[in-house]
């Protein structure tokens, strides 16, 4: 089924080179959400959401692309086929075998729609959306997964239960640590921090891991991240910094990233305070760079609302977090359009591809699905 043609994109070291991927309109109203994975024999895959009339609603379909040419070309959208084992957002190699594990959440939103009309009519209530996590396995180096295999809500939430739901929640990230322990990071709504009135005010989300030291047989709960921050910790992003040793940022309502950090591997964490990355509440990615250094993206006005998400920008870190590079933009808008919603990967020749989703105000109402491809020496390059 061909959905689209992506236009071949280019990459010029040094440079910021901004591409439209795929237009709102095109297949469906919305594009959001995007993912990277490179398979084994260096494949780039992009994944992401589709949808007509909001990113809860039951029209949602998952799309992917794949590049063999380092992102510059992609294959024709096509919808992802659960069934033959598409891989997940959040993927672990294990150490010293061709084996891997993708976890993944699934919820069921409560939201009521007009389809004629395409509008929602009742926005979902989270105190009332139900959220399962599984697990799939691959035996072939991460290029295929087998069925998912459930893993019990009460593990990440430590036996704590939401009113008639039980569990409302996500997967933030997984990843490996150079000890070859797994960590796999989630975030959920708390009931022992949450208000009496069900409403956006009574949210508040805590941060969790699980942890395996043997390839993912057993898993532990770590300590709480928390937060007393309104909504408290949301979309957690980690990087192990030194051995043992990880960094981690999330999303907060109060102006600043927040900030923690474990000594021990995941299992304990420091009190969350402010970094000095001003945010709004919306979306910060970061990835370890092939240089060792860290690279953040994100909204940076201060604003304790969810807007304005924009501009996009990039800043780097050649000490562990404790300092950053001046903001670097990537893009920007104006008005009620946001540039959000972004996931970015750097490849081995060290470019970074970097998929942000585009949302316009404008009516009729569409979200592109815009494609950054820049570098280290770009972002810390003073202008």
């Amino acid at each position: 089924m061909k959905i689209a043609s992506i236009t071949p994109m280019s990459y010029k070291q040094g440079e910021l080179n901004y591409f439209q991927f795929i237009r709102g309109g095109v297949g469906a109203d919305c594009h959001q959400g995007p993912s990277f994975y490179q398979f084994s024999d260096g494949t780039l895959q992009l994944k992401w959401g589709a949808y007509d009339i909001q990113e809860c609603s039951s029209d949602t379909a998952s799309l992917y692309c794949n590049s063999v040419d380092l992102g510059l070309t992609w294959s024709d959208p096509q919808v992802v086929n659960f069934l033959k084992g598409t891989p997940e957002k959040e993927i672990v190699h294990l150490k010293n075998t061709n084996k891997a594990l993708a976890f993944g959440c699934a919820t069921r939103h409560n939201l009521e729609v007009d389809e004629k009309n395409k509008k929602v009519t009742k926005s979902s209530n989270y105190f009332n959306a139900s959220t399962r996590t599984y697990l799939r396995h691959s035996d072939d180096g991460g290029n295929t997964f087998g069925l998912p295999e459930e893993i019990p809500y009460l593990l990440i939430s430590g036996n704590k239960k939401l009113a008639n739901v039980g569990f409302y929640g996500s997967i933030s990230i997984a990843f490996k640590l150079e000890s070859g322990r797994i960590v796999a990071v989630y975030t959920f709504m708390d009931p022992d921090r949450i208000g009496k009135n069900n409403d956006l005010i009574s949210q508040h989300y805590t941060g969790v891991c699980l942890i395996s030291d043997d390839d993912g047989k057993t898993w532990r709960r770590s300590q709480e991240i928390t937060s007393n921050t309104q909504r408290g910790v949301m979309e957690l992003q980690m990087v192990e910094t030194e051995p043992n040793k990880i960094f981690a940022l999330f999303r907060t309502k109060s102006g600043y990233v927040y900030q923690t950090t474990s000594c021990d591997g995941g299992e304990t964490w420091s009190e969350s305070v402010p970094s000095p990355l001003t945010a709004p509440e919306s979306m910060t990615r970061m990835i370890k760079l092939n240089s060792g250094n860290i690279l953040v993206t994100r909204n940076n006005v201060c604003s304790e609302t969810q807007h304005p998400r924009y501009p996009i920008v990039a800043t780097i870190s050649t000490d562990g977090g404790i300092t950053w590079s001046k903001d670097k933009v990537i893009a920007t808008e104006c008005g009620k359009n946001q540039l959000s919603n972004h996931e970015m990967i750097q490849l081995k020749d060290g470019r970074i591809i970097h998929a942000i989703s585009h949302y316009r105000a404008v009516r009729p109402i569409t979200s592109d699905l815009d494609m950054a491809i820049y570098d280290e020496k770009w972002v810390l390059k003073t202008d």
